[in-house]
């Protein structure tokens, strides 16, 4: 599924991010990315499963700069998706 696909593209350089700023950028890359390519439909079906994914990993498997950045990441997304929705 295209979902999936981009999921595991966002999530993999999520997990290079160190800095905020670097997450945010990553997130609205992918979103632009997305809508470029497949369009608007696909973008809250990937935000929706990276978010899952995002929810579900344990803190002892990612150093404290990854962590923080994961769950900014987080945080970004449920901030992103109440934005669009107002």
């Amino acid at each position: 599924m295209k979902a999936d696909k981009y999921v595991l593209l966002i999530a993999e350089q999520l997990k290079t991010a160190v800095l905020n700023s670097q997450v945010e950028s990553i997130i609205l890359g992918a979103i632009a990315n997305i809508e470029q390519k497949e369009g608007a439909d696909l973008i809250s079906p990937v935000l929706t499963k990276l978010l899952a994914w995002l929810e579900n990993l344990s803190p002892l498997d990612w150093n404290s700069t990854q962590w923080g950045c994961l769950r900014y990441a987080s945080i970004y997304l449920r901030k992103y998706s109440k934005m669009e929705l107002v």
